[in-house]
């Protein structure tokens, strides 16, 4: 009887390991599912899966918190909260992993997610040491990978860059998992160090990753930091690969929409509409963020009241869209103050309005502001239209043309306020102008 218990015990112990086991296997494998997310940008996702992680390995270690395998359910929670951002409570449990480790390696790695979580609070020095630490002892691979990449991080933000670049090299070659966010941390510190070779080829890099297209938004940003070093031109050189990259349709689409902003901007226009015309005739969120760019461009450039009305056309096969639809409710309240203003002038005011600050139509609000001051020439609100017409003028024998029309009106509120002086009267009329534009386009 006794040696039957003893066994029923032995296969009650052997069970429970193997349920322990299989816990913390589970947690790996939720963990591993949690950084996946992480690199592709899915973050919901992946805070979901970390948080899984944390009830799982917080549980298998409080149920045998002197077990076989304790160190590697606090490692496991220890990385878990971290990602979560919970840094305290992430260093706790990994610097408790490191003492009950039973492995040099095991150790390391705890020692080295530790140095991560002080570096992500901001306690530089001693997250450094741990992280340098770990890095001597640590077999070349994926934890190792994501040392360098934290330590190259901070020793180039320290102006260490042989080492810095060094430590971000070894990131990309250990772990192919690493190598979009080594390569963006190479191309944001090129920029820093105006370093445009390192720029350029880490630009080249991520354009052929295919897991980079995760990271579109990050690479656009940095292709504008780049604009603001050197200008957009150079900028729109290193996007050149989208053309040829392996990316998805969706984040391939935004970034040729980013670079055809670029050319634009450098001055490039035939071929940066060129580039956007052709986004806009595909499909998906990038073909509807083409088609707004080129809404915006037209109505930007364009002198035409009646023009306004045709870019909608550019839009209607999107109006799902909250920003096109924001933006053809705009247009349809401009149509609309257009079309009654020859009966009631201050609707050109309301539609100048529209076009200055919901259409960026800047040339045509300009030509509605003096449209109304030319039709109602005794209303109070004149000085204000001149004013507006004034701020959206920049040839310069015009602006002292519309100088000499504000001199008649010397004593206007508004003109005074423009001179700041003292402007008695200006707060009715103000309020007067806002119920009257509330009527016109209400009604």
């Amino acid at each position: 009887m006794k040696a039957r218990r003893v066994a029923l015990l032995g296969v009650a112990g052997l069970l429970s390991g193997c349920v322990y086991y299989n816990a913390l296997y589970n947690a790996q494998r939720l963990l591993n599912e949690g950084e996946h997310a992480r690199r592709a940008g899915q973050d919901s996702v992946a805070d979901v899966r970390y948080r899984d992680v944390v009830r799982k390995a917080a549980e298998g270690y409080r149920d045998q918190p002197a077990g076989p395998w304790a160190a590697d359910a606090l490692l496991l929670l220890g990385r878990a909260r971290l990602r979560l951002g919970n840094l305290a409570a992430a260093e706790a449990a990994l610097a408790r992993s490191e003492e009950l480790a039973s492995t040099p390696e095991m150790k390391m790695e705890a020692r080295l997610y530790r140095g991560i979580a002080l570096l992500t609070g901001g306690e530089v020095g001693e997250g450094t040491s741990l992280v340098s630490q770990a890095l001597a002892k640590l077999r070349r691979g994926p934890v190792a990978a994501e040392g360098h990449l934290w330590r190259g991080d901070v020793l180039l933000a320290a102006g260490t860059t042989d080492m810095g670049w060094w430590d971000l090299r070894q990131a990309t070659e250990m772990d192919r998992a690493l190598r979009t966010s080594a390569t963006l941390a190479r191309a944001r510190w090129a920029v820093h160090y105006d370093d445009t070779l390192r720029a350029r080829t880490s630009f080249d890099r991520l354009l052929s990753y295919r897991e980079a297209g995760a990271r579109e938004d990050t690479v656009a940003t940095l292709a504008g930091a780049a604009a603001t070093r050197w200008g957009a031109g150079v900028a729109a050189r290193f996007l050149g690969g989208i053309d040829t990259t392996t990316w998805a349709s969706t984040p391939r689409g935004r970034i040729r929409v980013e670079r055809a902003r670029l050319l634009r901007a450098a001055g490039d226009t035939t071929v940066a509409e060129s580039i956007a015309r052709h986004v806009a005739d595909g499909v998906g969120p990038a073909a509807v963020e083409a088609r707004l760019t080129l809404a915006h461009w037209r109505l930007g450039a364009t002198r035409d009241a009646g023009a306004v009305h045709d870019v909608a056309r550019l839009l209607v096969g999107s109006k799902e869209d909250s920003s096109v639809a924001a933006l053809l409710g705009a247009i349809r309240r401009f149509d609309g103050l257009v079309e009654v203003a020859p009966r009631e002038p201050l609707a050109w005011f309301a539609a100048a309005e529209t076009a200055r600050d919901r259409l960026g139509a800047q040339a045509v609000a300009r030509s509605l502001y003096l449209a109304y001051a030319d039709s109602a020439p005794g209303d109070p609100w004149v000085p204000k239209a001149l004013l507006a017409a004034l701020s959206l003028t920049q040839d310069e024998g015009d602006r002292a043309w519309l100088r000499g029309r504000l001199e008649r009106h010397a004593t206007s509120p508004y003109v005074l306020a423009a001179r700041g002086e003292p402007a008695p009267g200006i707060d009715d009329l103000e309020a007067e102008l806002a119920r009257r534009l509330k009527e016109i386009v209400t009604r």
